[in-house]
């Protein structure tokens, strides 16, 4: 196989990883390395598509291979600080996982202890309550005695007043019977006086027609006097 065969077949693998087409591109490279054993690019691209699809032990395989073929191989290298990075991730994560155990075993301590410290503060407060109500309700008593007593009182005060009423109203209509009488006999009175009254002007009418009749005669005679 030639040199520029070889350059074809990676480029065709190469397309394959760019395209994200990995099991395709490790088929292919897998079948090139089993003419081509010795390829380092090949190795090295199958490292990463291995890489790609998680087959971590493999693609680690791949690249310590490229490196024993080519010790100064910057490709290779790279690809194997993949693994570097990632036990180094690892191991952060698994610290991280610790601190977070830790954190969250503290956590519930605490919320341990804070809830026995509500749990002291509620009771104590319950019992702070039902002092208080047990208070309100011995006022509200008091306040229910003192109201009845109240409302005794009134009703005492509305019947006395009620009886004061009723003599005043019995007074009331005696004294309306009384004044009944005397407006009666007031106009008793009245009509009598204006019976007088109308015969006192007829009577007066009368004395007035007699005097007129006596002026004219007496007007009569001076007017002959005066003739003669």
């Amino acid at each position: 196989m030639s040199e520029l065969s070889d350059q074809e077949l990676y480029r065709a693998a190469l397309s394959l990883a760019l395209e994200a087409r990995y099991r395709e591109a490790a088929v292919k490279l897998s079948e090139l390395l089993r003419e081509r054993p010795q390829h380092v690019p090949y190795l090295i691209l199958l490292g990463k598509v291995e890489y790609y699809l998680r087959r971590f032990s493999s693609s680690r395989r791949r690249f310590e291979q490229a490196l024993s073929l080519e010790p100064a191989n910057p490709a290779a290298w790279f690809g194997l600080q993949y693994y570097v990075q990632r036990r180094r991730t690892v191991l952060l994560l698994g610290v991280l996982g610790i601190w977070i155990g830790v954190f969250a075993l503290a956590g519930i301590l605490f919320l341990g202890s804070v809830r026995r410290s509500m749990a002291s503060d509620l009771k104590g407060t319950e019992e702070r309550l039902s002092g208080r109500l047990l208070e309100l309700e011995r006022s509200v008593a008091g306040e229910q005695e003192a109201r009845e007593r109240s409302d005794k009182a009134l009703r005492g005060n509305v019947a006395g007043l009620s009886e004061t009423l009723e003599r005043h109203a019995s007074g009331l209509e005696a004294i309306e019977r009384r004044l009944d009488t005397a407006f009666t006999a007031v106009s008793g009175h009245l009509e009598e006086l204006a019976a007088l009254q109308t015969e006192l002007n007829r009577e007066l009418r009368a004395d007035i027609r007699e005097l007129r009749n006596k002026i004219g005669e007496l007007r009569a005679v001076l007017q002959s006097a005066t003739g003669r």
